[in-house]
């Protein structure tokens, strides 16, 4: 399952950030998350119009490994 992550800052408040994240999918693939993350970035960013987004990535999840 891909994570889209995005770094916001509040416009008030620059200096104050968090990260968001969004589980996409089973059927997305890290390939989909990266062209169509300006669209999901823009629509996010539309809904809340008190942060604005200063950066984003998509992950993989994490494979834990044995020892």
């Amino acid at each position: 399952m891909v994570t889209l992550v995005l770094t916001i800052c509040l416009h008030s408040a620059p200096e104050k950030c968090r990260e968001e994240r969004f589980q996409l999918g089973d059927q997305v693939t890290l390939t989909q998350c990266m062209s169509r993350s300006v669209i999901y970035v823009a629509q996010w960013s539309e809904q809340h119009p008190a942060f604005r987004v200063t950066k984003w990535r998509c992950e993989l999840p994490k494979v834990e490994q044995g020892v």
